[in-house]
């Protein structure tokens, strides 16, 4: 009897080392994978800013080089900003294009509007071969940014963004109204501001 259960305790023991030199564990591993990584200009980008080359362009020097600027301060020819008591539209002023591997949801946020501007200031999604979810708001408008408000600040808002599929694009249009009675459209008022291009695999959520 004795004999019989040594032999079958010995089996157990045995069938336990076979499982656990069966079951896959490690306990070190080493391994050298190539990367290949490169900073390029926002044109070629995963997330591509191209200029229009007019009033969108890449910058050339120190820390502006290759980064994408708009500027409707100095045109080539001599216009130094816009019109008074005006309205100006420029058309597919940059483009915004997918050259990533996934799907995005693109949406812009901004820094230095101010809401004095009273609706003198949009970004508006102008052509695209995406997927353009417009503004839960009563406009319905392709709007990407306005100066009344309701801008999307960290992935929540209530303008539109657009989903992009690898390679599809939208471009921008930005409309001007300087014909206000707040003093916002007289002649050298700074309306500076920065532009804030966010991409996402999740959309961002509209009030």
């Amino acid at each position: 009897m004795k004999r019989r259960f040594f032999v079958v305790f010995t089996l157990l023991i045995v069938a336990s080392l076979l499982a656990a030199m069966g079951s896959g564990a490690i306990d070190v591993f080493s391994a050298e994978r190539e990367v290949t990584m490169k900073v390029v200009s926002d044109a070629e980008g995963l997330i591509s800013l191209e200029g229009d080359g007019k009033y969108a362009k890449e910058g050339t020097k120190g820390k502006e080089k290759g980064k994408l600027y708009l500027d409707f301060t100095n045109t080539s020819v001599g216009g130094q900003g816009l019109n008074p008591q005006a309205i100006s539209e420029f058309h597919e002023v940059f483009r915004v294009t997918n050259k990533s591997e996934k799907t995005v949801y693109v949406w812009f946020e901004a820094k230095g509007w101010d809401s004095q501007h009273n609706a003198g200031l949009q970004y508006i999604v102008d052509k695209t071969n995406g997927n353009i979810i417009k503004a839960t708001d009563t406009y319905k408008t392709n709007t990407l940014l306005t100066t009344t408000g309701w801008n999307f600040k960290n992935g929540v808002g209530n303008m539109a963004y657009v989903q992009l599929d690898p390679g599809e694009y939208f471009s921008v249009k930005i409309t001007v109204d300087t014909r206000l009675s707040n003093g916002y459209g007289n002649p050298y008022y700074n309306w500076d501001h920065t532009v804030i291009v966010k991409a996402n695999t999740t959309a961002p959520v509209q009030k």
